[in-house]
Order: structure tokens, then sequence, then C-alpha cells
């Protein structure tokens, strides 16, 4: 199937005849107007730290120019070693972590290599402006499944697909070993419709209308039905970059279909707000600041579905009631022996306002502490190694600790 489809691609993409190009070569157009086009075209586009950089991979450009194509992957290997509290995995969740008498000490090994991705983006010209396509998967779904991590439509001020929420900021999260970062460092992919506006001096602006969070905790006790989401989600941000200071506002409207117990439906409105920074001091020195609140947000959060419940049923009344959520993180980043190293630490917190009916190993407050290093000693190849240590407290007090030493490997081509 994805053979056909990359097939039908080609064809549609390409009709004019093709060309073939690699990266560090002298005799093509990579470093002339290939990879202007490409790059000034998805210029736009977030960057996660952890994604491969854009000037890796194979290209393809049709013989009039109108068309580029560029196939990229990336070999990727996470292993870890819990020393207690977690069981694997390639997240830090903390709202896992055991706690009280089902605290666990037991040494676990992990090793996987689902992480790995490939990639492919088509570009062309037409007569309405750049227009990309872009679609991205790795093995790392449930069981190991392939799934889609990107897939999307790019023109000048459109974006139409899955990509990165707008309520969040990629660009100024730490680099980590962990998959996914501090607790409250928002890295969903959503599927959505996005208007953006690029203007000067250094002012970005984002809005999109987006799949609504809907994570609802119901008492087994308790039969409803099930219920379809009747509005979308509505996000909006605005950033500003200087030279050594960027700082970025992001708001979301997050609204909720609920079925009452009477069966009729309805509607709760979650809002949330978040504000980010990034001062870079010299050329080799960055801090990195995120501070996160909200009310019906829970699952835009880097935390499992268990924990993060947008809606939770009061089973006194019968009524359904917004969760409320805080955190944020702070992290330092230094690269030494000319950039060939940099290194991180990342400090984060998330806490959940309690209220007398929920249940008292409901997860409360975590904290998260990161010091990792990464090795950048060729082309494409990079080298981490991590110690992460969490922390978690329910709403009874009780409370349980986690440490981890992982490592990762990657070779982006």
């Amino acid at each position: 199937m994805y053979r056909l489809i990359t097939l039908i691609l080609l064809m549609v993409t390409f009709p004019t005849g093709l060309s073939f190009g690699q990266r560090d070569t002298k005799i093509d157009s990579l470093k002339t107007k290939l990879k202007k086009a490409l790059v000034d075209t998805m210029r736009t586009k977030d960057q996660h730290p952890q994604d491969s950089p854009e000037n890796t991979g194979f290209f393809i450009e049709s013989k009039d120019g109108k068309s580029k194509l560029r196939i990229y992957g990336s070999v990727r290997l996470f292993g870890s070693n819990d020393f207690g509290g977690l069981s694997g995995g390639t997240g830090f969740t903390l709202s896992e972590i055991p706690t009280g008498t089902s605290a666990k000490s037991e040494n676990t090994f992990f090793l996987t290599a689902n992480i790995s991705r490939v990639g492919l983006e088509a570009a062309r010209k037409l007569f309405l402006g750049d227009v990309l396509v872009k679609v991205e998967s790795d093995f790392n779904g449930n069981g190991s499944q392939f799934r889609i991590r990107h897939a999307y439509g790019q023109s000048k001020y459109l974006i139409i697909g899955q990509t990165w929420t707008g309520f969040s900021d990629i660009e100024t999260l730490p680099a980590t070993v962990d998959l996914d970062g501090p607790p409250t460092a928002v890295s969903l992919r959503t599927v959505q419709i996005k208007y953006f506006l690029d203007f000067k001096p250094g002012w970005r602006f984002r809005a999109s209308l987006e799949v609504p969070g809907s994570e609802v905790n119901i008492p087994d006790s308790v039969a409803v039905e099930p219920v379809s989401q009747q509005y979308p989600a509505l996000t909006g941000n605005i950033k500003k970059n200087w030279k050594e200071f960027e700082i970025k506002f992001a708001g979301i409207i997050n609204p909720i279909s609920v079925r009452n117990i009477s069966g009729e439906r309805a509607s709760l409105l979650g809002l949330g707000s978040l504000v980010s920074a990034k001062v870079k001091f010299g050329s080799s020195t960055s801090l990195m600041l995120q501070g996160l609140i909200g009310r019906g947000i829970a699952s835009f959060l880097n935390v499992s579905d268990n924990a993060a419940f947008d809606v939770i049923l009061n089973p006194l009344d019968g009524k359904y009631q917004l969760t409320s959520t805080a955190g944020g993180f702070v992290a330092v980043s230094q690269k030494i022996a000319k950039n060939l190293i940099d290194i991180d630490l990342v400090y984060g917190i998330v806490q959940f306002k309690m209220q007398e009916y929920f249940a008292g190993s409901t997860f409360r407050i975590g904290q998260y502490v990161a010091v990792n290093g990464f090795l950048k000693a060729a082309a494409g190849f990079r080298l981490g190694l991590e110690y992460t240590y969490g922390y978690k407290r329910t709403k009874d007090d009780q409370h349980g600790t986690a440490n981890r030493l992982s490592f990762t490997f990657y070779y982006d081509f």
C-alpha cells in the first residue's frame, strides 16, 4: 500500500522528468536553488529538537525545476535501565510511577529501535504559489505498530493535516533522550487547519482549528453512552524573535462534549494559556522557560491517559467538572568542544487541583529532573546519554520516585 502511494505521488508530482541528487555532492543543485527552495518553503514549520535536520536526505528534482522531492530517514536506537519506579518505555511518564506499598525497586532493562523514522516531502511550484506535502512515520505506535507522526499539506498561509498543536512551543523545548520531555512541555500532534503569518520585524502568528482534547473520567458505577465531539478546539499563538531572546504566548479554547446521565449531550469549555521564552548567552549557552495553566486541557500534556483527564464526572451530584492544571519547566543548554557536545539540565513540575470526590490514588503533583549530554561526532550522527529522576505524589499523600539511565543513537540520512 505504501509503495503504491509513493508511486502515485511520484507520477503526479514529477510529470516532466526527474533528476536525482544527494546531500554533500558538488555537482547537483542541492546547495543552490533546490536546498534553498525546500528550506524556505518549510520555514514556517516548527522544529522539535529531536527532529532530523532539514538538509539531510535524498533529493529528486524535475527537469523544469518546478517539483522537488526529499526522501529522508533516521535510524534510531533507545535503551534504558530503570533502577526503580518505572518499567521501561521510551517516555519517562511521571503519572505511571507507583506509590506507597506498590512502589517498586526492581531493575528493568529496555531496548528498542521502534523510534526509527522515515519521511517524504514533496514541493511544487503552482500558479497560486509553492505547496508542500509531508508524510513522516515511525514504528512507535501501540504494539510496535507503524504510525503517522506528520501528514499535512502546506501553502503560503495554511497547513492542513496532522502536525504539532498550536498550543505549544516546540522550538524552545530542551533536548532530551526521553521522548516525552518535561511533563508540561506540550508536544502533541493533532489533526488541524492552521493559518500562519510571519511579518517583520521577527513576529510570527498562528491560529488553528484542531481536534479537541476529550479525556473524560466516568466512575465504573455509572453507565453513560458514548458521545461524539460537537466542536473543534481553537488555538492561537504569537511569537517575537530578537537576536538573543524570543518569547511566545499561546492559548486554547477546548470545547468538550459529554453525555449526561439523562442521555442528553452537553458541552464544557476548557481554557488554557502558555508562555515560553528562550534566552541566548553568547553562541553556546541557552536558557529555556515555560509556564502553563488551564482547565480542561490535561490531555495536551505529556502525562499518560489514565491520569490526564480533561473532565471528571462528580459521583456526588452527577455533574461534570473540568480539571485544573498548572506547571512548567526551566532548562539550561551548554555547548562545548566547538559545539560538538551539548549538555542539558532540565527541571519540570506539574500539578492537578484536587476535588473532594477524587480517588485517593489520583495523580496530584509530579516533579522531573533530567541531565544529559549529546555528542555530534559526524554528519547525521548523534549519541545521547541521560539520567532522569521523577517524583510523584497522589491526593492521599502517597508518594513514589523513579530513577532511569538512558541512551539513544541517531543516524539521520
